[in-house]
């Protein structure tokens, strides 16, 4: 019996070698380019090098996003499905980009479809203003039916002074003139295209005939001079060709520009990446690829989904050149321009459970978020503290708000260099969420108040949260004495290092706690917090720490860190996705 398996395998195992090599060579028998083209008012295409500058105008840019109205009381989901092609960010991603240009911009935000019988028309008028939490509690103290409260407490945190509601009669909304407005900008999303020809004759001439398969995006911007109702159509197609025959072989590949794109970095991802950089004038030629690697969660379309399930958000940065770091169930986001986000989930304990029963969630929150963060930045940061806060029961049935200023030493003067930062948490079943995201050092006392609601709010209108009942585990007496016991130890031990190593096990610590990204019971993670503050640390060439939450950034090349197999260290319980290669790209 073993002879014929052995006669067997040595039949098998070269037929298997020759398929390999086939497929090996079929491979590198392809040819393939990028074609970009773009075309004004349907006149000729032209290469996008060729291209005029699109914001050259000068004053005030206006640009316009169209939403469709989703009443939440006919769905009976929780959260509304605002994730189009051209998203709300790309149009924030350009304004900024404008704003370090010293242009005047403005985002005007249509919503459209609003039933001419909806019954509360005139309250979603009413949040055309500055974003605020009060609001929330305006609409708590109305009379109305808990399925239509839902979508007002939606649309309050989308709306803001910019933000029009209009009826599904309301026509020829593209052409309405809007205050301090010079030029009109709308970006859509035209169409895709994607085919294959000869493949019935590749196949039966066993791949000497070529094949040739293409795809292509188109995307329009729609350009117009305030008080005109002629407008510019500037339309730029991205794609790529792919020419496949065996008589191709002696390239080897040499001549294949376009990547293996998949669900996770498609190439509609690439395309809209590119034209956001052709509108921009930043470049001629195609994007290299940028690929984002979160470790647990999943990136599909501009959307996080984080491992654990319990939130999804779109990404709130610049995907061109931002850095992901995340948890099973924390993730944070961070590109030079924009700053630092963070959303974090914390499952309760019976501790806390408890405390929310003999004491009240405002107060139990607060202790809370000051054991857990802000003793712990002012074991570093002593000059630090909370220079506003606010408690809103009205909305999300209790949040704690707050700015935290980190007052930073310079090094060599006496003077200490000031960040802020807004952090918004809520509690929902048995997770708390926290919300953190970085303000502008630039930002004046005068207006920070108004800006950090303004902020967090954007930031809450990003994300939907989906929180789960999870039985909390009874606390061991014993256990949790010894464990105070060790603690106590370990803080005298530390004492006796140097501040900079004190500060480095600090993040080793809150590492550990969190386990896994957050998985245990009351803690909190602040390595992505932690790592901003220290001088936008560089991550060390030839080093992968795959910790969750480490979030270490190299402000001068915005490069995921390459893996080396010297220092590649594996940490138990953190090996998911491993065996996926797709969950690790180049």
């Amino acid at each position: 019996m073993t002879k014929q398996k052995e006669v067997l395998l040595s039949l098998v195992i070269p037929q298997m070698k020759f398929y390999f090599l086939i497929l090996i060579f079929f491979l590198n028998c392809q040819v393939s380019w990028y074609h970009t083209r773009v075309s004004k008012n349907e006149a000729k295409e032209t290469q996008i090098s060729e291209a005029e500058n699109v914001f050259g105008d000068p004053g005030t840019a206006c640009f316009i996003s169209s939403l469709k109205f989703q009443g939440l009381e006919t769905t009976g989901d929780s959260a509304l499905k605002l994730n189009p092609i051209i998203d709300t960010q790309i149009i924030e991603n350009i304004r900024t980009n404008l704003k370090l240009k010293n242009t005047n911009t403005k985002h005007i935000k249509h919503i459209y479809g609003v039933p001419k019988s909806w019954p509360y028309l005139k309250e979603l008028k009413s949040f055309r203003k500055n974003k605020t939490f009060g609001r929330f509690k305006e609409i708590q103290n109305l009379s109305i039916e808990p399925q239509y409260k839902k979508t007002l407490m939606k649309y309050a945190e989308i709306a803001d002074v910019d933000t029009y509601f209009f009826t599904d009669e309301d026509i020829l909304t593209s052409f309405l003139e809007f205050e301090n407005c010079d030029t009109y900008y709308q970006l859509n999303y035209t169409k895709r295209e994607k085919d294959n020809y000869n493949v019935v004759l590749f196949l039966i001439t066993l791949g000497i005939l070529p094949t040739v398969n293409y795809e292509n995006h188109f995307f329009t911007v729609y350009k117009r001079k305030a008080f005109e109702l002629k407008r510019e159509t500037i339309a730029y197609k991205f794609g790529y060709r792919r020419l496949i025959s065996w008589l191709l072989l002696p390239t080897f590949n040499f001549f294949n520009e376009v990547e293996n794109y998949n669900k996770d970095y498609r190439f509609v991802d690439h395309a809209k990446d590119q034209f956001l950089s052709a509108i921009e004038n930043k470049y001629s030629q195609p994007l290299p690829i940028k690929h984002l690697n979160p470790v647990y969660g999943d990136i599909i379309g501009g959307m996080y989904s984080s491992d654990s399930d319990l939130f999804k958000t779109q990404i709130p940065v610049d995907t061109r050149f931002a850095v992901v770091r995340d948890g099973k169930q924390n993730v944070s986001f961070y590109d030079p321009i924009h700053g630092l986000y963070k959303i974090q989930a914390i499952n309760t304990n019976t501790k806390i459970n408890s405390d929310i029963i003999t004491e009240g969630f405002e107060k139990t929150l607060k202790s809370f978020i000051t054991t857990n963060l802000v003793d712990k930045v002012k074991k570093n940061y002593p000059k630090s503290t909370i220079l506003h806060e606010m408690y809103t029961p009205d909305y999300r049935d209790g949040t704690y708000t707050f700015i935290l200023e980190i007052a930073k030493p310079e090094p060599g003067i006496d003077e200490f260099k000031k960040e802020y930062f807004v952090f918004s948490c809520f509690k929902s079943q048995s997770q708390i969420y926290i919300l953190s995201r970085s303000l502008p050092n630039d930002t004046s006392s005068a207006n920070l108040y108004q800006l950090a609601e303004s902020n967090i709010l954007d930031f809450y209108s990003q994300i939907s949260f989906q929180s789960k009942y999870i039985e909390p585990k009874p606390i061991a007496i014993d256990l949790a004495m010894n464990d105070e016991k060790r603690k106590t130890e370990t803080n005298a031990e530390d004492d006796n290092y140097d501040d900079e190593e004190d500060d480095d096990e600090d993040i080793e610590d809150e590492e550990e706690l969190v386990e896994s990204g957050g998985g245990l019971q009351g803690e909190m993670d602040l390595s992505g917090l932690v790592s901003i503050l220290k001088e936008r640390t560089k991550i060390p060439k030839g080093k992968l720490d795959i910790k969750p939450g480490r979030f270490q950034i190299n402000q001068s090349k915005w490069n995921p860190p390459k893996m080396k197999s010297s220092k590649f260290h594996i940490k138990p319980g953190r090996t998911k996705n491993f065996s996926n290669p797709r969950k690790w790209r180049k």
